[in-house]
């Protein structure tokens, strides 16, 4: 018997593959129960028998459960799990790798005709974690692999928790982005510093009692800057001119900072 934490890991998973609540529901019943029946099933899990019915019909369809004639009555019973669910990661992997081939093949000339049209500086607005985490994706996306930062750590800590920002550095290295970095002088920019080798990243820290409420990364034609948690927003800047500038107000800043 699984305790009320293991269920409910399992509960999380299975979820996470694709499956509805009920479905999942309906196949850990079986699961733990053995052969099981629609009215005992109905039972279990307090769904209807009209439910229960449509539900095992599609976990038949999806190779989760199989059914079985025990003299006059007919039972469920689930599918080899390890089987099934290495099946399953199986199949979404040829899927994704089908999704990638065919953005392999399109983005090419999607990036011709993005390319060809005329350039117009842009600006978007991004809230909350999810907008946070959307500008960071687009940073990744970046040909070019590098970025300038100017930050107060504690602003990213506070937008999305350390473990975030662990996320970042170790994005960063998996796909060999570089970066110099000027940041506001605190333990946490200190620790982070000693780690720059191990990130590819160069920091120089700003004089004590100099302090950024917000945070900006320069990357190719484009600035990201981030606001402090009590604002919560995020602004993309899309312009050649603008990056530009806010290269040379880096380069200055960086010039004037002990290594």
């Amino acid at each position: 018997m699984l305790s009320k934490m293991q269920k409910q890991e399992v509960m999380t998973g299975l979820l996470q593959l694709g499956l509805s609540n009920n479905e999942v529901a309906v196949y850990l019943a079986i699961l733990e129960n053995g052969d099981s029946t629609i009215p005992s099933l109905s039972l279990v899990t307090g769904l209807s028998r009209g439910t229960v019915y449509d539900i095992t019909e599609k976990l038949k369809a999806k190779g989760f459960v199989h059914e079985i004639k025990k003299g006059k009555r007919r039972a469920l019973v689930a599918e080899n799990p390890t089987n099934k669910l290495y099946s399953l990661l199986d199949s979404k992997h040829a899927d994704l790798q089908k999704s990638k081939n065919v953005v392999e093949k399109i983005l090419p000339t999607i990036n011709v005709l993005h390319g060809g049209r005329d350039f117009k500086p842009e600006i978007r607005v991004y809230e909350g974690e999810e907008g946070f985490r959307q500008v960071w994706d687009e940073i990744f996306s970046y040909e070019g692999r590098n970025f300038l930062s100017i930050a107060r750590i504690e602003t990213f800590q506070k937008f999305m928790g350390e473990d975030f920002l662990a996320e970042i550095q170790q994005r960063k290295a998996k796909l060999a982005f570089t970066s110099r970095a000027i940041n506001e002088n605190s333990a946490v920019a200190q620790t982070l510093k000693s780690d720059d080798k191990k990130y590819a990243r160069e920091t120089r820290l700003a004089p004590l009692g100099f302090q950024f409420p917000s945070s900006e990364i320069i990357f190719g034609d484009k600035i990201a800057m981030f606001s402090t948690r009590e604002e919560n927003i995020i602004v993309v800047i899309e312009s050649k001119d603008f990056a530009q500038t806010h290269r040379v107000y880096f380069e200055m800043m960086w010039g004037m900072l002990e290594k």
